[in-house]
């Protein structure tokens, strides 16, 4: 079984306000650390349907899961989340959805993974290796003015388009192949040394982001949620970066007293109803938790539920 230790286990899971017969969706299985958690709160009639586009997880996949029939583990994305509920005929009946959107410690700590520029391996960054643009393919052919957007948009780094040309320079003389080499020429464009982050950070997030879609899965997931959820049914998140966080504040402006209801009717607000409501905003890991377990230091607990 892939090792990781779960963030916010115990806060994340007494979020979902967990029913014995309820049903719910771990929307990113990973290590399987919340969903066992999820399993040991419900009962005999209680189910629990898990999500992870990463082939390790299946291969991993621990004992206790596969002979527990309250259980099942698809691979897929939790973009298409509206197919697989109805596929699983709970379409409508889902009393909470977690989502833990980091990066798992496996994929950090598998250097030909190509996350960390801490360990040195192949640039890949997909959560799915078998589909999608890898991030070797990216930083090898897109062009200045495409890579130095991506680095801007989705690591929100100032020195960007220094970056960008850097690479650029850099894969004339020899392909990118390695997280180091990429490293390497991330720091040589960048003055100043940030004394809190590697300065290669917000450009591996930006490639990461971009690689795997994940803003724009995100948004898909969220906008399909409230017709999944069962009344008063829960959306328990898990974010590390405020380019998620501004996802869902957007989320939530949008569906604020909007039942899909188009923006230019003449309708009044008194007719029109919320279809969420924040339950906890952005509450963080305790001191205890961040000193046991350091990449849990950036995480943010924030809790939707549908209204009635």
């Amino acid at each position: 079984m892939i090792k990781h230790t779960p963030v916010m286990l115990d806060q994340s899971i007494k979020c979902l306000d967990i029913q014995r017969d309820g049903c719910y969706v771990d929307a990113t299985f990973g290590s399987g650390g919340h969903s066992l958690e999820i399993l040991s709160k419900i009962g005999e009639k209680g189910l629990l349907f898990s999500l992870d586009k990463d082939h390790d997880v299946f291969e991993s996949l621990h004992k206790k899961f596969q002979s527990d029939k309250r259980f099942k583990l698809e691979h897929g994305c939790f973009s298409d989340l509206e197919k697989y509920t109805k596929d699983w005929g709970v379409y409508g009946s889902v009393n909470g959805i977690l989502f833990d959107l980091g990066v798992s410690s496996h994929h950090l700590d598998t250097a030909d993974r190509g996350f960390s520029f801490q360990n040195d391996g192949k640039v890949d960054m997909r959560f799915n290796c078998n589909s999608g643009i890898s991030a070797h393919e990216l930083i090898n052919k897109a062009d200045e003015e495409e890579l130095a957007n991506i680095i801007w948009k989705y690591g929100e780094e100032r020195y960007s388009r220094k970056i960008a040309r850097g690479i650029v320079s850099a894969r004339k003389l020899s392909s990118i192949n390695s997280t180091s080499q990429l490293s390497d020429i991330i720091n040589k464009c960048i003055p100043k040394s940030d004394i809190k982050k590697n300065n290669a950070t917000r450009t591996f997030q930006a490639i990461r982001i971009f690689v795997n879609k994940e803003l724009d899965v995100l948004k898909k997931a969220l906008d399909s949620s409230y017709n999944i959820l069962a009344p008063s049914g829960r959306l328990v998140l898990i974010t590390y970066h405020s380019l998620e966080d501004r996802v869902i504040k957007n989320f939530l402006i949008h569906t604020d007293k909007n039942l899909s209801t188009p923006k230019k009717l003449p309708v009044e607000g008194q007719f029109l109803s919320k279809m969420f409501k924040f339950i906890i905003k952005s509450i963080k890991p305790s001191a205890h938790e961040i000193a046991a377990n350091r990449r849990s230091r950036s995480a943010k607990l924030s809790v939707l539920e549908r209204v009635q």
